[in-house]
């Protein structure tokens, strides 16, 4: 009995085409999700100048943060409640200026959203004061 095997060679070429199509689908893959990793960015324009406390009536709405309780002019809001009542102080006082004071030792993400909420509420104008100026300091 013959056999025809051809010839009796090992194959010593790699094989490419596997890592060509694994390659390709990584690719596809990284330009799908690509955009979903890219971070918002937020325009702030810094000043040198310091803040000056009025007493006028315009005066901008604060909105302090310490831990995970929001206070609008030193009233507790609840999270879920946050941009309803923002919106109600800012028609009933007539101004559509916020300025956040966030404590020391609030995470960046909870800033992020109360910034985010006071941009939905409908603010114009948006400050962000350091919270010694304000008096926001955790003890």
């Amino acid at each position: 009995m013959q056999t025809d095997q051809g010839s009796e060679d090992p194959i010593t070429g790699i094989n490419v085409t596997p890592l060509v199509d694994v390659s390709l689908v990584l690719v596809i893959v990284f330009m799908i999700t690509m955009p979903f990793l890219v971070e918002k960015g937020l325009n702030i324009k810094s000043s040198e100048q310091k803040i000056v406390p009025t007493s006028s009536i315009n005066e901008p709405i604060l909105v302090e943060i310490s831990g995970k309780a929001v206070t609008i002019e030193g009233r507790e809001a609840a999270p879920e409640a946050f941009v309803a009542v923002l919106k109600k102080t800012m028609a009933d006082r007539g101004v559509y200026a916020v300025s956040v004071s966030p404590s020391l030792k609030t995470l960046h993400g909870e800033v992020i959203a109360v910034i985010d909420g006071v941009m939905t509420a409908g603010a114009q104008n948006l400050n962000l004061i350091e919270p010694e100026e304000a008096g926001n300091v955790d003890k």
